[in-house]
């Protein structure tokens, strides 16, 4: 269920914010205060703000500055792995599950599960330079009051609730709640709960090493499986963090869905492992993808939209090294 979440909840967040921007009362000042991109899509600028991923995948994790060369957007998120918000109060029995950064000004995220596959997720987006401060951002029956901040609730196509509010004058704060009681007045409470964090981080286990002149790292998540602690980092085209990823790396305890592909053997790293060649299966269209399993018994795999030698040479490359699972399963310190 929370792989499930995890896989749905941009879409979920994207849908949402859309539908509601359509209702809002005002939605040039909600894109002005929101957002510098393009007025040619003006229902989806808000979605953009909140859901301009990929966890996620989104995901997405170490001391960031140290493993990228992407210079920071500003000195304010000139450490996008630090993760700016937290919640102060929890429902009972939820505990993170999974964190994710982009640097400026892609959103970070978090994630809480609880009893009764309840889910919590959190992103923080930084607000535009150019206006700041509260904002009526939804017709009445869907605001709220945040520390005296409009923000809005709204249902998430009847599988949630959606909470978006400004804490400051720097992020806006999106918090979705999934199969939880009377969500709108738990999302309220942790609403105004919420307090800073910045000692939180993304901290996993995998580092680029080499990559194509094109491509620069625009995203890392950690998050655990039934087979523990992975790792996952992203590449996109140089000077695009929030486009799709290009190139995908992963270190967790499953190995890849050969899904219907014929492994090449081949040595990865001293080691045997496999090129999957790009195929339709039965999980849609994959990309091609290099795998093999370290020494522990963990799986390696780098796939994207390179030839196999380019994959070959990043997943020869990467670094492995110690990282962070020590807040999975515990709630807001």
């Amino acid at each position: 269920m929370t792989r499930l979440s995890d896989d749905n909840t941009e879409d979920l967040i994207r849908e949402s914010l859309e539908h509601l921007a359509t209702r809002a009362p005002d939605g040039a000042q909600i894109r002005d205060a929101l957002t510098r991109r393009s007025r040619s899509r003006p229902k989806m600028a808000l979605a953009l703000v909140a859901a301009a991923v990929a966890i996620i995948a989104l995901g997405v994790p170490l001391g960031l500055r140290a493993y990228t060369s992407i210079p920071p957007a500003s000195q304010r998120n000139a450490d996008w792995a630090v993760l700016p918000y937290k919640p102060g109060w929890l429902p009972d029995g939820f505990t993170e599950s999974s964190r994710g950064a982009r640097p400026y000004p892609a959103p970070q995220e978090r994630t809480w599960i609880g009893p009764e596959m309840g889910n919590l997720q959190l992103i923080s987006t930084p607000l535009s330079d150019e206006r700041s401060g509260p904002w009526t951002i939804a017709p009445a029956p869907n605001q709220i009051i945040v520390h005296g901040k409009v923000g809005m609730a709204a249902e998430v196509y009847g599988q949630g609730m959606m909470l978006t509010w400004s804490p400051d004058d720097v992020y806006l704060l999106s918090l979705t709640l999934f199969n939880v009681k009377d969500p709108r007045a738990v999302g309220e409470r942790i609403a105004e709960a919420m307090v800073p964090d910045g000692r939180a981080r993304v901290s996993g286990e995998l580092r680029f090493g080499r990559l194509p002149a094109d491509l620069e790292l625009s995203g890392v998540k950690t998050f655990m499986k039934i087979t523990g602690g992975a790792t996952e980092l992203e590449a996109t085209r140089a000077g695009q963090p929030t486009a799709a990823a290009v190139v995908t790396a992963s270190l967790s305890g499953e190995p890849p869905a050969t899904d219907g592909a014929t492994p090449v053997p081949l040595k990865v790293r001293g080691l045997d492992g496999a090129y999957l060649p790009e195929r339709e299966g039965r999980l849609g269209h994959q990309n091609g993808a290099i795998a093999v399993r370290l020494e522990g018994g963990r799986w390696l795999t780098v796939s994207g939209k390179r030839d196999q030698a380019t994959l070959f040479d990043i997943a020869d490359s990467l670094q492995v090294i110690p990282g962070d699972y020590g807040w999975v399963g515990k709630p807001p310190e």
